[in-house]
């Protein structure tokens, strides 16, 4: 009866988790390995990453691209507040989100950073 009820609570517990989703490298560059960085790992990953490619906060905020987007914009529209919160000190201006193609229900995002 045990092995039964602990059965019942893993299913139930599992089916409020809600699919991430999966963030495919469109090409090898470093730049989409940063971007794909910035909305999957936490704030110090992040920063180890940069540091790894030699590439300065300041810049990767105000010059890094993902998908035609800020990288500071693309953590954030990926969830990742962590990042987001430590790439908006580096922003130069004002940045506004605004997602008006969100797809409900997509679980692959084809990631090209520039």
């Amino acid at each position: 009866m045990r092995i039964f009820t602990f059965i019942v609570c893993c299913i139930v517990s599992s089916a409020g988790v809600v699919a991430e989703p999966l963030y495919v490298a469109a090409d090898p560059s470093m730049e989409t390995a940063l971007c794909i960085s910035a909305a999957t790992s936490d704030r110090l990953d992040f920063k180890q990453d940069l540091q790894y490619n030699r590439m300065r906060p300041v810049v990767a905020a105000n010059k890094l691209l993902c998908n035609d987007l800020p990288v500071a914009s693309f953590a954030l529209q990926a969830g990742n507040t962590a990042v987001y919160q430590h790439l908006k000190k580096y922003v130069k201006g004002h940045v506004d989100i605004q997602d008006i193609a969100a797809v409900p229900g997509q679980s692959t995002v084809v990631v090209r950073g520039r």
